[in-house]
């Protein structure tokens, strides 16, 4: 991975490569590439989005671990380049800020503001031992093949239902409006990424290499958490809703060294047409590494 004020920047994930180059059109600014692979009906995949914001922002923190991430959707992106501004605020010994705006065809699509911690700062494991209490590994939950069917970045992970949908059907029949007002399921990156998105092999080495596994975990988290967010606002709501993100907060505990298996657990409530979600990423010995929030707007079922 390259990693500087200048020249390209990429890094491998189990859902494909993330990119960040200099000199868009007329040689100004970095640019990244939204490709068809990282949109849903057309529609950019906000986690991708906000994602390549912190990878934007990490070429001004080297030799940092993204701590925390505050991404604001202003508008639904689509396939095609996206222009970065970025704007170091903090550039501290120990301590990092950088805020990014995403520009599309000159509209802003996301504004992100990040933290970056120096080694040492975060613990090496998150707080607590029981997130995983009561909860059967991985091996042990039925797989859902059919998300990666209609979202095919999801091939990137394993995922195993705790409490989830086992069926395209199921999610958008038995599961809308049961009272439920939460999720959870084991999503296990697989390593290396599948070639449609781009990708290889994760780096496990020294220096840059590390480096490179260490953005590359923060990145998964932040996509995942996008991914799935939603799905427990889906579940109090009635059939035929649609939501839509407008923000994603993201929070980290530890020090990046997982990239394993995670138990992703969210949690929502409805307030009229907005939700407010909740989530969290345990490791299988039970330690919380980053927890997440986000605000989605709700369209309900016309007629």
């Amino acid at each position: 991975m390259d990693i500087g004020e200048v020249g390209d920047c990429a890094v491998d994930t189990p859902l494909g490569e993330l990119r960040v180059r200099d000199g868009g059109r007329g040689g100004v600014g970095p640019v990244a590439e939204l490709p068809e692979f990282f949109c849903i009906d057309g529609r950019g995949f906000g986690g991708y989005t906000a994602a390549i914001a912190a990878l934007g922002a990490t070429r001004y923190a080297p030799g940092k671990q993204l701590r925390s991430l505050r991404a604001v959707f202003t508008k639904t992106a689509v396939a095609g380049e996206l222009e970065l501004e970025v704007l170091p605020l903090v550039r501290g010994r120990t301590a990092t800020s950088v805020q990014v705006m995403v520009r599309q065809g000159g509209e802003p699509v996301v504004a992100a503001l990040t933290w970056f911690a120096a080694p040492g700062l975060l613990p090496a494991e998150g707080a607590g031992r029981r997130a995983v209490a009561g909860v059967p590994g991985p091996e042990g939950c039925p797989r859902l093949p059919w998300l990666a069917k209609i979202v095919p970045f999801l091939g990137g992970f394993d995922e195993r239902a705790v409490d989830y949908p086992l069926s395209a059907e199921e999610f958008d029949g038995d599961f809308r409006g049961d009272d439920g007002d939460s999720i959870a399921l084991w999503a296990v990156p697989q390593w290396p990424a599948p070639r449609d998105g781009g990708g290889g092999d994760r780096d496990e080495g020294e220096g840059e290499d590390t480096v490179s596994a260490a953005i590359a975990e923060r990145l998964v988290d932040v996509m995942l958490f996008d991914a799935h967010l939603m799905d427990a606002a889906y579940r109090g709501a009635a059939r035929g809703t649609v939501m839509t993100s407008l923000d994603l907060d993201v929070t980290w505990h530890a020090e990046a060294g997982a990239g394993g298996p995670t138990l992703f657990r969210a949690r929502a409530e409805l307030d009229g047409l907005v939700a407010n979600t909740s989530a969290t990423l345990a490791d299988p010995g039970g330690t919380v590494r980053a927890t997440a929030t986000s605000q989605c707007r709700v369209y309900p079922p016309k007629g």
